[in-house]
């Protein structure tokens, strides 16, 4: 015979699953810790390097070399390094078609065609990049173009040439991408992936664990079998049993010499893959691996049932000591499901007394087995004539309960398939779960006839039979939802397309708002400042007074430019309109009623009633003018080292008109214009179209409101200023936002499902061990009775027996035995490792306990009742 291996010797094996997954994990982990460290760095990276300005001679609007150098001290700065080079002259072809800029990087030229003032459309003909063609990035020079005429037309002179070249450095010298709508989604990604491998790791791990842990078991169970091979075939040998029965035994001890020998050979090929000692050229793979373990556990079960089997068929055979232990083992269900359907005895008396007195005839061959009172061969045929007897005795109480055929059906199954069930569950509990053995062992010994569970099929059907019938008498609803069949949620489908279409959807959205993060029109505004002061500049009382003001309002304008009632105005429109807002910095505006015939001239416009029309050149002249006039009182209003209106200070030129009307100009502020799409002059010229006030339907309004009124499009203009462009494909955004949000998603629910399994695991597993300390409670109270039991079943009901005791003391046995076994199985189960007392197959265990306690507290009752009926009888009379 094979020797035990030196795997079996020293328990089961452990190989290592290979460990890329954690590695793979720790590696996504540490690029999702990079790539956020990187987006944060660019995501609050400020511009750090400083613009070069190179302005010629001889420009117009106070552009000078100091002057804008001036205007971008502390302001001028771009991610990357560039010159801009400011000329007064038209750019010449090979500047802007062939990019010879020479020394600089952009060129803008500030000169106009008096015949296209660049007002509706920017002439990107005016900007030039170096080493490229103005069609390559015409959206580009137009923009930057733009921004210099916006400015323009506010009044700023240097810093008109500061927004453009700010516009320059946002659209052509920023090589990172600054939104974090990219960064975040590409942050979480792989942290998202990293949890799914880490989940497949785990599960694979614990999948290993098992599979060693089976593989381990299996082991044991091949080297129980080596070890008892000898015993087997001395067992057959002396078995007393004809040559056809002998031959069986032989046979079936061949096959578990076979099978053993080819389990050990297999045994030694799943060592050397375990220990990775083959040649790698002959080794399994992964799956084929993992499908020989599994049937070589198989096997080995296979081998230990057919073991078993043999040796208890060779108990009884050979008339040895354990041959009562074996047909102990036969016996208990039958008998067991035999004492439920005598519990029935009213409707059928005569079948009943029959199936008593066959139930008695089996307890007594097993006590004539101990005592060896008859050659095995005898017993065997005296127990299958009974079980012959007890099998037509069920069949006649089956058929006088109903027809199979009448009966409904009970949870969709057919009536075989629930005796079937019931038959295997009845073993299983009184075997601890040898259920294949069981019918195995009939089958070796002869019984049954080829049926696999012999006569306690036809009582379980008498069983089954009357279940059903007392539920068809009380009619019991449907259950919940099985008229709803059909309209089932598919949820297996839902939660694969939901997360998907979410996913979609956040990255349609995250995309749209990429691609309009530069614009950003209807957003929520969050200026909260005031007015910080209030100074007129000229004379408002030589305005048309307001007609007819109502009592609360200021009677002249004089009266209207007030700080207080400013601030009121501005409070006031915060309430009835959810676009307003505050200012967002704190400003300080000089009111400038001006004569418009001293500055400008003006004409009546052709196209709009109430409105007058003002040559754009004179507008810029003006303002120039106006800046001097205020700068010459308020010397604070003016950066004297630019021209230009010093920071958090605005000037709103009042147009006072020949009949005392007035029209307004665009403010002009410290705030310049910057950005791809700033309401700062963006569309706004107006400035040579203003509208008349103090006429018609509103000449009752005063100059004040109006003020008020107008702050509040300054504030608006200024919170959308400095807007910036996302260097960024919205595309990609899409892209990244859907993946990340779906792997997101699908971790989440995946995470969300493990925790509420867990949970529901954990909840069960607390159920089982409470019922398990139930069991314990309950065997506890039948081991108290015990004596009490004896004497019922032994002393009183034994005295009173056809047989003489002998069926009661069986009985007594048989009950005494099942509640060892319920004993020993109750304190295994709980003296296991809390981590092994989970899982279906620890849950099987405690079910067929609790079948068996139930079993052993009925037959209990019973006894104690016929005894008590018995005593009575024999006391008083029938």
């Amino acid at each position: 015979m094979p020797r035990p291996s030196r795997s079996q010797r020293r328990g089961p094996l452990r190989r290592r699953p290979p460990s890329r997954f954690p590695v793979l994990a720790v590696a996504l982990a540490g690029l999702s810790v990079m790539l956020g460290a990187i987006g944060f760095s660019q995501v609050t990276a400020e511009p750090t390097e400083p613009i070069t300005f190179v302005v010629d001679e001889g420009l117009p609007y106070g552009i000078t070399q100091e002057s804008v150098e001036a205007a971008a001290e502390g302001i001028g700065l771009a991610h990357e390094p560039f010159t801009l080079h400011v000329v007064g002259r038209d750019l010449e072809w090979d500047e802007y078609s062939n990019g010879e800029t020479g020394a600089a990087d952009v060129m803008l030229s500030i000169t106009d065609d008096p015949e296209d003032l660049d007002l509706a459309l920017p002439d990107a003909h005016r900007v030039a990049f170096s080493g490229e063609d103005y069609g390559d990035h015409y959206r580009d020079a137009a923009t930057i173009r733009e921004t210099f005429v916006n400015n323009r037309t506010l009044g700023h002179g240097p810093h008109a040439v500061l927004g453009a070249a700010l516009t320059a450095a946002d659209l052509r010298f920023d090589g990172g991408v600054r939104t974090p709508l990219l960064w975040t989604p590409l942050a979480a990604l792989p942290m998202f992936i990293a949890v799914l491998a880490m989940y497949r790791w785990i599960r694979r791990r614990r999948g290993e664990y098992a599979r060693y842990r089976a593989f381990g078991e299996a082991q044991l169970r091949l080297a129980r079998a080596v070890l008892e091979l000898e015993t087997l075939n001395l067992r057959v040998e002396v078995a007393e049993a004809d040559q056809s029965v002998r031959a069986q035994l032989r046979r079936d001890g061949k096959r578990v010499r076979d099978l053993t020998v080819e389990l050990a050979r297999t045994e030694q090929e799943l060592v050397a893959e375990l220990d990775r000692t083959v040649s790698p050229l002959k080794a399994r793979t992964e799956e084929q691996l993992s499908t020989d373990l599994e049937r070589f556990s198989a096997d080995t079960l296979d081998l230990q049932r057919h073991t078993d089997v043999l040796a208890q068929a060779a108990e009884v055979r050979s008339g040895h000591a354990g041959s009562r232990s074996v047909l102990d083992r036969l016996a208990l269900p039958l008998l067991q499901s035999i004492d439920e359907v005598l519990a029935h005895h009213e409707r059928y008396p005569a079948e009943a007394r029959a199936l008593e007195a066959r139930r008695a005839e089996l307890l007594s061959i097993t006590h004539e087995v101990a005592a060896g009172v008859a050659p095995s061969v005898v017993l065997l045929d005296r127990w299958n004539a009974a079980e012959q007897a007890i099998r037509a005795t069920a069949g006649k109480m089956s058929r006088r309960l109903a027809s199979p055929k009448t009966l409904p059906k009970a949870d969709g199954r057919s009536l075989d398939e629930a005796i079937q069930e019931r038959s295997r569950s009845r073993v299983s509990a009184a075997t601890a779960g040898a259920t294949d053995s069981f019918a195995a062992l009939r089958a070796s010994l002869g019984l049954g006839h080829g049926r696999d569970l012999g006569p306690l099929q036809a009582t379980e059907r008498v069983l089954a039979l009357i279940d059903r019938r007392e539920s068809t008498d009380r009619q019991p609803a449907p259950p919940p939802g099985a008229d709803q069949k059909s309209t089932a949620v598919p949820y297996g489908l839902v939660a694969g397309l939901l997360p998907l279409l979410l996913a979609l959807t956040a990255g349609w959205v995250v995309s749209a708002q990429v691609q309009d993060s530069h614009i950003q029109y209807g957003r929520e505004l969050t200026g909260d400042q005031p007015l910080a002061g209030l100074q007129v500049y000229g004379d408002p009382d030589s305005l048309r007074e307001p007609v007819d003001p109502s009592e609360p309002d200021p009677q002249t304008h004089a009266e209207s430019l007030s700080l207080d009632l400013i601030r009121e105005q501005m409070a006031k429109s915060l309430e009835y309109s959810e676009d307003a807002a505050l200012l967002p910095a704190e400003v300080f505006l000089t009111v400038a009623v001006l004569p418009a015939d001293q500055y400008l001239s003006y004409s009546p416009d052709p196209e709009y009633e109430h409105r007058i029309a003002i040559d754009y050149w004179e507008l810029m002249e003006a303002q120039q003018q106006l800046k001097q006039d205020v700068a010459a009182r308020f010397p604070e209003v003016v950066d004297p080292r630019t021209g230009d209106v010093a920071l958090g200070q605005a000037i709103l030129p009042v147009w006072r008109l020949a009949d005392g009307t007035f029209a307004f100009d665009n403010f002009l502020t410290g705030e310049f214009s910057v950005g791809v799409s700033s309401r700062m002059g963006a569309y706004y010229f107006t400035g040579t179209e203003p509208t008349v006030h103090g006429t018609g339907d509103m000449a009752d309004v005063p100059l004040g409101w109006w003020v008020g009124y107008r702050l509040g499009d300054l504030g608006r203009a200024m919170e959308y200023n400095h807007l910036t462009m996302d260097n960024v494909s919205p595309t990609a955004v899409f892209w990244a936002v859907s993946v990340s949000s779906w792997t997101g998603l699908m971790t989440l629910i995946m995470l969300g499902m493990a925790a509420v399994e867990a949970a529901r695991r954990r909840a069960g597993n607390f159920a089982v061990r409470r019922q398990l300390a139930g069991l314990q409670q309950e065997l506890n109270q039948l081991a108290l009775g015990l004596d009490l039991s004896r004497l019922d079943m032994v002393a009183v009901l034994g005295l009173d027996s056809p047989t003489g005791g002998r069926a009661e003391e069986s009985e007594q046995r048989l009950y005494e035995m099942g509640l060892v076994t319920a004993w020993r199985e109750v304190d295994a189960l709980g003296r296991l490792p809390r981590r092994e007392q989970r899982g279906a197959a620890w849950e099987a265990r405690v079910l067929r306990v609790q079948t068996l306690v139930q079993t052993l507290t009925s037959r209990e009752t019973s006894g104690s009742r016929r005894a008590e009926e018995l005593l009575h009888t024999q006391r008083f009379g029938a």
